[in-house]
C-alpha cells in the first residue's frame, strides 16, 4: 500500500478546517521486515515553518546523501526522488525544495527533532527519520533517553548500524554515512 506524505494529509485536514493537525505513518525499515507502525496525530503550532536553521542545517546534510533522482528496480526503494520512494508514496516531489518542505512534516515534526540541545542531535534525530523512519527513530533513541542529546544522538548511530544487514546492498555508502554524521559529534 502506497501513502500519502504527512503534508497531503495536513492538507486535507486544513481543507475540512482542522488547522494544524497532521497524520504521520511511520515506517520502521532497521529489520529485514517492513513494518507499519500505528498512525499516531501530531499537533503543531500554525507558524511552523520548514524554513528555521535548525531544520536547515539537518536538511542539508541529509540531502547530501539522498537528494537526486535514482531508480534502480532491484534496489528496495525503486524509483526514489530525493529521498522519496515510490514504493511507499504514491506523489514524488517534484524539486529539491518540495521534497524539503514534505521531509519537515513527514519527519522532522513527528520525530520531534527541534525539541533537542544540540545541532549535532537534531540532525542525527531527522536523518535517522528520514532513512529509516520515525519509528525507528523513536525505537532507537527510547533506548539512551537517560543519556545527553550528543550521547543519545552517538548511541543512535551505533543502533543504525547494528541494525543494518551487513550483506544488504549500499551497506558500504550507508557506513559511511554513518561515519559522516557521527564526526558532526564527538562520538567515539
Amino acid at each position: 500500500m502506497k501513502l500519502p506524505s504527512a503534508k497531503e494529509l495536513t492538507k486535507g485536514f486544513l481543507a475540512k478546517g482542522l488547522y494544524g493537525a497532521g497524520i504521520a505513518i511511520a515506517l520502521s525499515t532497521c529489520t529485514s521486515l517492513l513494518s507499519v507502525q500505528p498512525a499516531q496525530a501530531f499537533y503543531w503550532p500554525e507558524d511552523a515553518q520548514p524554513n528555521s536553521s535548525r531544520y536547515d542545517d539537518a536538511w542539508d546534510f541529509t540531502c547530501t546523501w539522498d537528494c537526486g533522482v535514482a531508480s534502480f528496480e532491484a534496489e528496495y526503494g525503486g524509483h526514489t526522488v530525493h529521498g522519496y520512494s515510490s514504493t511507499f508514496f504514491d506523489t514524488l516531489p517534484s524539486s529539491e525544495a518540495e521534497a524539503k518542505e514534505w521531509a519537515y512534516y513527514d519527519f522532522w515534526l513527528p520525530a520531534g527533532c527541534d525539541g533537542f540541545s544540540s545541532n549535532f542531535a537534531r540532525t542525527v534525530c531527522f536523518d535517522t527519520a528520514f532513512l529509516h523512519g520515525v519509528g525507528a527513530w523513536q525505537y532507537f533513541s527510547s533506548l539512551y533517553w537517560h543519556h545527553s542529546d550528543d550521547d543519545l544522538a552517538c548511541h543512535v548511530i551505533t543502533e543504525r548500524a547494528a541494525a543494518r544487514n551487513p550483506n544488504a546492498p549500499y551497506v558500504e555508502g550507508w557506513n559511511n554515512r554513518d561515519r559522516d554524521l557521527a564526526s558532526l559529534g564527538t562520538c567515539r
